[in-house]
């Protein structure tokens, strides 16, 4: 599973090095609901678990998630944000806002779709705090789109709107 550091790039979390201090990963704080924003927290603890997972197809984009966390999904108009579970997303035309959020770049709505559905699969996830939304790179290079993704037991408010996230 890939994060996003500080630095403005994509980060393994299967290769993370003894001393992993000065690794900070982004996140959608909306703990503070009146001022929710993104934040870089420093990698301290990782979970590993085993979980079924699924390969999402968001745009011209492949990415492989565990099957019972979320995204945060909006409508091809780009209008509200909802957290939809993975599993609710088959053929159903939903769209994922795609951007950057150190380079402040306004989003693209990209469609989100389930392409596989695999067994048992090891990850390694930083842990979060509720009401946190994990920024998921969707590409390995510096600067790379990312999409918002969210464990199910986290509480985000929703919908959201669009113009208080970017």
């Amino acid at each position: 599973m890939n994060i996003l550091t500080v630095e403005n790039e994509t980060f393994n979390l299967d290769y993370v090095p003894e001393d992993s201090k000065g690794i900070y990963f982004g996140v959608l704080d909306c703990t503070d609901t009146k001022n929710i924003d993104y934040q870089f927290l420093p990698l301290v603890f990782l979970e590993s678990f085993y979980a079924p997972s699924l390969v999402l197809k968001i745009g011209d984009y492949k990415i492989e998630m565990p099957l019972d966390w979320s995204i945060l999904v909006c409508d091809e108009h780009y209008t509200e944000i909802e957290t939809m579970p993975l599993t609710s997303l088959n053929d159903r035309g939903f769209h994922t806002p795609v951007f950057n959020p150190l380079k402040h770049m306004v989003p693209i709505p990209m469609e989100v779709e389930i392409e596989y559905v695999y067994a048992e699969v090891k990850w390694f996830f930083p842990k979060l705090k509720n009401g946190n939304a994990l920024v998921i790179p969707l590409e390995n290079s510096h600067e790379p789109l990312s999409a918002l993704f969210v464990k199910e037991a986290n509480k985000i408010p929703t919908p959201l709107d669009p113009a208080e996230l970017f």
